[in-house]
């Protein structure tokens, strides 16, 4: 993605160089005979100024150069930020589907292990696969290059965290050479650097192809997809290849790793076509040169932490589509004598509340001679009192195929039941106010109440209750109870537990635009900075989000133009000062804008966040 922004810097680094050298011999000794200012027969005084001239060119030149350089060297600290950020996203994945699979250990879900394990290779082998590309590009290319210009290592592996590290590129002597990335990577057709140059883009092509191949894979259902790179020569054939051969919801994410990772064969290079390694590596200075390495590997590690979300999401993918979770309370009787007692058991009900299941059954007749068959609701009409059984079946859709289900209910007539029911979801989200419902079948309303011991509930009428439990209770599980006041005192039914978790970290927003849009227009840019920027959730989030606030206490928003200049203007708060918003309208193509929060304040506390980069097209 900073591809263009690097070319740009460098080509003018190179014509600076190139509009000092007008006077120039290939010995590199002045010729005042051939210089600009020369014509005919000059006096001494002209030669002199002559001179002058030349000598103050390439001065003005220099200088240029060396803030050209620099900010190469900026560019290089910023990128290995960024990438920093991508490798602990990739890490944190990991993580979590390793939690998934302990989680399965521990619970024994034989169905849900059958769901995480391969997929769980399936990441190892992504990372593997990036981890050899990306030696390539740090220590085989960019360490290579700088250790034979400066004689030590500049990269370092750490193999535990699968990244590298690079010193700061100030403390290279030689930054302007420009000789060794020209002749490693670069050179004219024939040479050995322009064949080393052109095994990068084939190396990273070669990467791209077998990243999309291991992620595409996929059975859904009854349909097997998979991905064939051969058959893709271009933008037209992928897109083909992925709408015959890539499970749908899958395919913006395959687009966005085949854009990332796709380098062209040729560049316009001075109104002139040539090879990409060229183009990239001619006359390119080492820090230059540097960067776009560090930028390749921001490609890298952009395309791994997209695969490994996608993989990510197939194991949260359910065996059975829902869309809907309710916690239930229910017994074998649901009615008591003074002084009786009855198991009362706790379940989680999901379901698709936007499907209607196909249900047969019959009563009291567990061989279904009698059964009938009804869709969505049954509705059962009490009869004389007594105990009866219900046995049924209904119809699911289980990975894209319907299959029938057994199922049984008793019950007796008149029996009252006692439900608990967490409107929202059965996690309760430290900070986030809740909402339960608490009722007990055959009493009022306004008898029934709901106790959560260690956690905030109030009354909100109707049988509705406001729940809410702070910072300090997130990992711990509390034990919720339905209270029925009578006559005699009171009764209790015990509900479900309920396990209390922070909320989880916010997104960054300017406007209307998040971290995935890292290229934009100058347009979108003006349109948004007016909004300041903003932390939430989008839809993603399982709960109302409106009901979540977070505030900005302050950001900075550093302009970097692609001819190096750095300006940084800072706000007390979330809102964009008049600054900002006059360098938005004056910024240019290539330009990089970098946003950074202080602190973000929630309803957990103060949070620090990641910030914005995005660079106007």
């Amino acid at each position: 993605m900073f591809l263009f922004i690097i070319t740009a810097l460098y080509v003018q680094l190179r014509n600076a160089r190139r509009s000092s050298c007008c006077c120039l011999r290939e010995n590199n000794v002045f010729n005042l005979n051939s210089c600009v200012m020369a014509g005919g027969k000059e006096t001494p005084r002209q030669k002199m100024i002559g001179m002058m001239y030349l000598v103050l060119t390439a001065l003005l030149a220099l200088n240029v150069s060396k803030e050209i350089i620099n900010a190469f060297v900026k560019l290089d600290n910023k990128l290995a930020e960024s990438n920093a950020v991508m490798v602990a996203k990739s890490e944190s994945i990991m993580a979590q589907l390793a939690e998934k699979r302990a989680g399965e250990l521990v619970h024994n879900i034989p169905e849900s292990a059958s769901k995480v394990v391969p997929w769980q290779k399936v990441a190892a082998e992504v990372r593997e696969l990036t981890f050899t590309m990306d030696r390539f590009i740090q220590m085989d290319c960019k360490n290579r290059m700088l250790k034979e210009i400066e004689g030590r290592d500049f990269v370092s592996e750490d193999k535990v965290k699968k990244r590298f590290i690079t010193e700061d590129l100030m403390s290279v002597e030689n930054k302007d050479d420009y000789d060794v990335a020209t002749r490693l990577f670069g050179g004219e057709p024939g040479s050995e650097g322009h064949a080393a140059g052109a095994e990068i883009r084939k190396r990273l092509h070669d990467y791209r192809d077998a990243l999309l191949q291991k992620i595409t894979a996929y059975n859904y259902g009854s349909k097997t997809y998979a991905y064939n790179p051969a058959a893709v020569k271009d933008t037209t054939t992928f897109e083909k290849e992925i709408q015959e051969h890539a499970f749908e919801k899958d395919r913006e994410k395959l687009r966005s790793i085949y854009r990332l990772l796709s380098v062209p064969e040729k560049l316009n290079n001075f109104e002139e076509e040539v090879d990409w390694q060229f183009g990239m590596f001619d006359h390119a200075p080492v820090v230059a040169a540097a960067a776009l390495f560090t930028s390749i590997s921001n490609d890298i590690r952009s395309a791994e932490s997209q695969a490994l979300e996608l993989i990510l999401s197939r194991v949260d993918v359910p065996s059975f589509v829902f869309n809907k979770v309710e916690p239930l309370a229910f017994a074998p009787s649901n009615y008591l004598n003074s002084g009786d007692s009855m198991p009362v058991q706790i379940m989680i009900a999901a379901y698709d509340s936007n499907k209607v299941n196909r249900i047969q059954y019959a009563i009291n007749d567990p061989e279904l001679t009698s059964m009938k068959e009804t869709s969505g609701k049954l509705h059962v009409v009490a009869g004389a009192p007594g105990q009866y059984t219900i046995n049924g079946k209904v119809s699911v859709e289980e990975n894209g195929q319907e299959k029938w289900l057994p199922w049984t209910y008793s019950y007796e007539v008149g029996q009252p039941m006692g439900v608990v029911a967490n409107e929202d979801l059965t996690v309760i989200y430290a900070g986030y106010p809740h909402t339960f419902s608490a009722t007990a079948s055959g009493y009022p309303q306004d008898q029934v109440s709901l106790s959560i011991p260690g956690l905030s509930v109030s009354p909100a009428g109707n049988g509705k209750f406001k729940v809410q439990a702070a910072p300090a209770n997130a990992g711990r599980a509390f034990q919720s109870t339905v209270v029925v006041r009578t006559d005699k005192g009171s009764k209790s039914m015990p509900g479900p537990k309920y396990v209390v978790k922070k909320l989880p970290t916010p997104q960054l927003y300017l406007g209307g635009l998040s971290s995935a849009d890292t290229r934009i227009s100058k347009g979108a840019l003006v349109a948004n900075i007016n909004a300041g920027i903003r932390a939430g959730y989008d839809n993603s989030f399982p709960l109302d989000p409106a009901k979540v606030r977070f505030s900005v206490n302050g950001f900075s928003m550093t302009f970097l133009t692609s001819s190096g200049t750095k300006i940084t203007e800072t706000s007390p708060n979330g809102q964009a000062t008049p600054k900002m918003i006059q360098l938005c309208r004056a910024s240019g193509t290539g330009t990089i804008i970098v946003i950074q929060p202080n602190t973000v304040s929630g309803p957990s506390g103060n949070l620090r966040m990641g910030g914005l980069t995005f660079t106007i097209q």
